[in-house]
């Protein structure tokens, strides 16, 4: 088993350095109907450039892969059952727990409806009832080989405890009451205990530690995901009887990044570089948890992901997403352009670095160099293309380009966005889209754009030069805009004299901009965005009647706005506590 866990891990490796989608799919082709635990990690990889991308093509033929891999697990369980050794059959059983975890996931992103979300929650609960009842078989294997699971102290809670920060970690009791599964079999304590053990002599122990793994690497991945899901599909999932715990989540895949050399170890390092650097900087608004994660992200990149990933495009580009949240957007640039050239041999992975660098040309606001690049992935990419449209058509409106040529884009634009998996964000640029294109004011409303969707993806950073240029075009801004074009503006107002360290003229712009009534309830986005603002403002204050009451307003008072998922988690973790 450990034999075959090296060379999975060899070609997990390789297909960051040099194999392409090509060569995944040659290889579940050849081995992964004769092997399970290849054809698992084929569904992993295709997963991971499927999610990472959003492309719907890939989430669909990773769906189907991971399908027809549950499928053919099920037909081998059952050659198993009456020749099998217990080791094998626990095998095929945390695998068919794995590719349920996968189904689930792929299930919510093929199309994201209550349907959906049913089935993913009862694919979710099946794997859930597997990996609980494979633990309690591994507890019987530990003791008729010798080992006694539950003498050791709890060596991996304690390092947990100085790695953990309040956005994950169970402050109360290291391991909830509530969790059968940890409460019943003490896990993790259990697992270390396999770590620790010196006999290495018995291939039947070392079969056991790799089963501990992947037992353990399919638990932490089904807390994680389950605590990350939206707050509606949430409350779907607590009706079938069951909720994630991210600190266990995270605990568990940060004990399997640091076992001994496998294919999970290095897949649970990738999971939680990608969970610090690109997810949880979306729901934060602490300054110190930002720089907690990018800590954590360099402590991943630095000690568990190994030497021979260092120097791949995902090193580099997570590398530059860390130090685009430091500030330096332009040593990000070189980053991304060095994961671009890396990533030559993944397509899809290029695009994401492309993708990145066309953001950073927008942060620092070179709105023609913004327009090239999301004009070339508009054209390459199979995926979104109405959003690379979009951000094309604004930076290239805002940097005072060719009128006739970013009319042409935005006014084409609803035609080319379809249903994708992405409906919210594909709502917002079509009608976005058709507002500008009957623009009168189009460079000065494009220039709002832009700099009002490098706000709500948090990436907006003012200079003192560019705060005064930004009070100066709306103190000259034209007329007859529109209330929402208004707002915006009165947003990047206050947002500006808060950066020239003046709260009071901060706070009457966020104020102009509240009482600007928005015709169309999607347009409430803004207002919600100024409430936000003026919420941590108060805050900062002292003022904490005032803040809790704007907070309470952005929450509650708006439903059925722009982009209200990707908002969510900004307004409900205000920093005003």
């Amino acid at each position: 088993m450990e034999e075959c866990e090296s060379k999975i891990k060899d070609v997990f490796v390789s297909f960051f350095k040099e194999c392409g989608p090509q060569t995944i799919d040659t290889l579940y082709k050849n081995h992964g109907p004769y092997n399970p635990k290849t054809s698992i990690a084929c569904c992993y990889m295709k997963c991971i450039v499927a999610v990472s991308c959003w492309n719907e093509e890939a989430i669909k033929e990773s769906y189907s892969y991971v399908k027809e891999t549950h499928n053919m697990l099920l037909k081998l369980q059952l050659e198993h059952q009456m020749f099998g050794t217990p080791v094998e059959k626990l095998v095929l059983k945390v695998l068919t727990a794995e590719a349920l975890l996968l189904i689930a996931v792929m299930k919510m992103a093929v199309k994201r409806c209550i349907k959906h979300y049913l089935k993913a929650g009862m694919n979710l609960r099946k794997s859930w009832k597997i990996l609980a009842a494979t633990q309690l078989k591994i507890v019987e294997l530990c003791e008729n080989a010798g080992i006694n699971s539950t003498k050791l102290d709890d060596l991996i809670a304690e390092e947990c405890d100085e790695e953990c920060d309040s956005t994950t970690k169970d402050t109360s009791r290291p391991y909830p009451a509530e969790d059968n599964f940890l409460q019943s079999f003490d896990l993790v304590e259990d697992f270390q205990s396999f770590f620790d053990s010196k006999d290495t002599c018995v291939p039947a122990i070392k079969d056991l530690k790799q089963l501990k793994v992947m037992s353990l690497f399919g638990y932490g991945l089904f807390h994680l995901i389950l605590s990350l899901i939206p707050p509606t599909v949430l409350r779907v999932v607590n009706l079938l009887g069951f909720h994630g715990n991210r600190y266990l989540g995270l605990t568990s895949l940060r004990t399997v990044s640091k076992s001994s050399p496998n294919f999970r170890s290095t897949l649970a390092s990738v999971t939680l570089l990608w969970y610090h650097v690109s997810l949880r900087p979306t729901f934060i608004s602490n300054s110190q948890l930002l720089v907690s994660g990018i800590n954590q992200g360099e402590k991943i990149i630095d000690q568990t992901l190994g030497p021979e990933l260092r120097d791949t495009w995902i090193t580099l580009y997570f590398s530059g997403t860390m130090t685009k949240l430091q500030g330096n957007v332009e040593g990000a640039l070189e980053l991304f352009q060095a994961a671009a050239v890396k990533a030559a041999h993944l397509r899809e992975c290029k695009l994401m670095a492309y993708y990145e660098i066309g953001w950073c040309q927008l942060i620092i606001w070179n709105w023609t160099q913004a327009s090239e690049i999301f004009l070339d992935l508009m054209a390459e990419a199979r995926w979104s293309k109405g959003f690379y449209g979009y951000l094309a058509a604004i930076s290239m409106g805002a940097s005072g380009g060719s009128v006739a040529a970013c009319r042409a884009i935005l006014a084409g634009l609803p035609g080319r966005i379809k249903k994708t998996v992405n409906i919210e964000l594909d709502t917002y640029c079509s009608r976005k889209s058709e507002m500008l294109a009957s623009s009168k004011n189009l460079e000065y409303e494009c220039k709002l754009a832009t700099l009002e969707i490098i706000y709500v993806w948090k990436c907006l950073t003012l200079s003192e030069a560019q705060a005064e240029e930004l009070i100066q075009a709306v103190d000259n801004r034209p007329q007859q805009l529109s209330p929402s074009c208004l707002a915006v503006s009165y947003l990047l107002a206050g947002l500006s004299w808060k950066t020239l360290h003046n709260p009071h003229k901060a706070e009457q712009a966020f104020k102009i901009s509240d009482t600007i009534t928005q015709p169309d309830q999607r347009d409430n986005y803004i207002t919600v965005c100024v409430l936000s603002e003026m919420a941590e403002l108060y805050h900062q204050l002292g003022q904490a009647e005032n803040s809790i009451l704007m907070a309470e307003r952005a929450r509650t008072g708006y439903k059925g706005y722009h982009l209200e998922n990707r908002l969510y988690n900004r307004v409900h973790n205000l920093d005003i506590s």
